[in-house]
């Protein structure tokens, strides 16, 4: 009879583990695409030469406002994962923010101003800091990573373009 009871047991703790990871799985595919990619496919749907109101925000010449400083961490990753677009060699990319001074200087001015709430915000603002000087070679880790933290599936960089193929990109997406 103590067997019985045990083998009741031990069956029913093994459907709970069966039922809970199930759950889990479920719940963790169902959300489905990254953020990045659901950000991303909502900027697509825009041409190129657009802009969202957010993105327009960042990417005027020289206005700051205080709607900036209150920007959410998610959306200053997506911003420079797709300002990485610019410079990095992958198989599908979505979504583009050009990478010029003033974008660099607002997302940096960003990150200083919340430095405090980021969780990753010395990634940022050494990686900004290091695009503000000219250096872009930091810029498909810097996808990757971000890549990694949205649990992207689809356009992992695969390295830098050369200087003919982003000026080929900036004349099909900016100019």
């Amino acid at each position: 009879m103590k067997s019985l009871i045990k083998t009741i047991v031990v069956t029913i703790g093994v459907l709970a583990l069966l039922v809970a990871g199930g759950y889990y799985f479920i719940t963790q595919n169902a959300a489905g695409e990254s953020a990045i990619t659901k950000v991303a496919k909502e900027i697509a749907k825009h041409d190129d030469s657009e802009t969202s109101a957010e993105q327009q925000t960042v990417a005027q010449d020289g206005e700051w406002n205080d709607k900036d400083a209150d920007m959410k961490e998610v959306t200053l990753q997506i911003y420079m994962h797709q300002m990485t677009h610019q410079k990095i060699i992958a198989t599908k990319k979505r979504g583009v923010i050009e990478m010029s001074p003033v974008n660099i200087e607002s997302l940096l001015l960003i990150v200083q101003e919340n430095a405090d709430h980021y969780e990753h915000a010395d990634f940022y603002e050494s990686t900004l800091a290091k695009w503000q000087e000219g250096n872009f070679s930091n810029a498909v880790t810097v996808h990757n990573t971000i890549w990694d933290w949205h649990n992207g599936t689809i356009g992992r960089a695969t390295g830098l373009m050369s200087a003919e193929q982003e000026q080929e990109f900036v004349e099909q997406h900016f100019r």
